[in-house]
């Protein structure tokens, strides 16, 4: 009997301490699956607080645009809706052609312009300065420039190298210093520029005479003023002109261009 009882003393230990450890273990594992419950649940209510909170943001949102249409609708109440076939017609269009390219007084004068030089020489009509001088104070000098242009501008047919500036001065402080500024400018390229009042009856003789010794034509050499071809240097044998020498078109008779030296007619 007593053996037996101390065989059994020396294997209760054992047991207790592997009993000891499941109940550790099953403590553990089960606080774990507690915690693990615990943040699911927080996090549930976490979310469903967050849900709520949209929901009552989204609902003010939309009774803030409500509110804001029925105001509109409130102050547009006197706005009277037009019919579906008036509101589809199309729109007007804004820009409408001029009946003519340039003013009367420039059209005119590039006309007689024209005549009196355009088989000789090219013609561009209201050239911006900036266009044909080169600045050497860039910034200050494009403020300068900006907007600024010349009436005409006579150039060499083959070289297109500039002849000559044209201005055409109105009445007016405005249109004074605009002149002297165009006038200093042409000083510094070293280039003629010549000036005509801005009316529209300015003729092909007042013309012809102001630009004669710029383009260096000959004395002896003009152009027929209808058909703008070369005429030359007669002179009258016959009748009450007899003596008097004309300016004759060298297409005579098909072209008719007679004039008096010194005057066009």
């Amino acid at each position: 009997m007593m053996i037996k009882s101390q065989l059994c003393y020396t294997r209760d230990p054992m047991a207790g301490f592997i009993t000891f450890i499941c109940i550790v273990a099953g403590t553990t594992m089960l606080f774990r699956f507690l915690r693990k419950r615990e943040m699911e649940a927080f996090r549930e209510a976490d979310m469903s607080a967050f849900e709520d909170l949209k929901l009552v943001r989204e609902k003010k949102l939309i009774d803030r645009v409500a509110l804001k249409g029925q105001a509109a609708i409130a102050a547009n109440s006197n706005v009277v809706s037009l019919p579906a076939s008036e509101t589809s017609q199309p729109i007007q269009p804004v820009f409408t052609l001029k009946k003519a390219l340039f003013d009367e007084v420039h059209r005119l004068f590039y006309e007689c312009l024209e005549k009196v030089v355009g088989n000789k020489y090219r013609i561009f009509v209201d050239v911006p300065l900036e266009d044909f001088v080169r600045v050497r104070q860039e910034k200050t000098g494009e403020r300068i420039l900006r907007g600024r242009k010349l009436s005409f501008l006579v150039c060499n047919k083959k070289s297109m190298t500039l002849v000559c500036g044209i201005q055409l001065r109105g009445s007016g402080s405005d249109f004074d210093r605009q002149f002297h500024f165009v006038k200093e400018l042409f000083s510094q390229i070293e280039k003629p520029l010549i000036d005509f009042p801005m009316i529209n009856n300015i003729s092909q003789e007042e013309i012809r005479e102001k630009l004669h010794k710029v383009l260096e034509e000959s004395p002896l050499s003009r152009s027929c003023p209808k058909c703008s071809r070369e005429m030359m240097m007669r002179k009258a044998v016959k009748g009450k002109n007899a003596g008097k020498s004309f300016w004759v078109c060298t297409e005579f008779p098909s072209c008719n261009g007679i004039a008096r030296i010194g005057r066009f007619s």
